[in-house]
């Protein structure tokens, strides 16, 4: 094997596997986490898909028409603590969400809270980790 097929072969290989890992980790270069939005919507799908549970929503906007939006949560600790919440989550519910918007303006976000139809609260990611309470 050459040098430069040498070269090439772990070029490829960083681009395959550490270029990846590397932006999959960047949260705040997707979403404004200083920033703090919120929509009621209709739940339409739920997904527990390694490593970010998903939730998405029909938002109906002041003139009629319906966005569809998505909010994601944390891997790991997030992923296992959405799965234990499966059974609260009904399709066809009207839910509250507060999140932290993408910077990229498209109907996405990293969920904080949800408002459950019963009055109940969810709080998935705190501004503060280190406080609990600081909604």
């Amino acid at each position: 094997m050459t040098g430069k097929t040498r070269s090439l072969l772990a070029l490829a290989a960083w681009f395959a596997f550490v270029a990846p890992s590397a932006a999959h980790h960047a949260v705040q270069a997707e979403f404004n986490m200083a920033k703090i939005e919120e929509f009621t919507g209709v739940l339409t799908r739920v997904a527990f898909i390694n490593p970010h549970p998903r939730w998405f929503f029909d938002v109906k906007n002041p003139d009629g028409t319906i966005t569809k939006f998505e909010v994601t949560a944390g891997g790991g600790a997030g992923l296992l603590r959405a799965k234990s919440m499966v059974r609260d989550f009904k399709i066809g519910e009207t839910y509250k969400i507060t999140y932290a918007p993408a910077w990229s303006g498209r109907p996405i976000g990293r969920l904080r809270d949800i408002f459950m139809p019963d009055g109940k609260v969810i709080t998935i990611f705190h501004a503060d980790p280190a406080n609990a309470t600081d909604n």
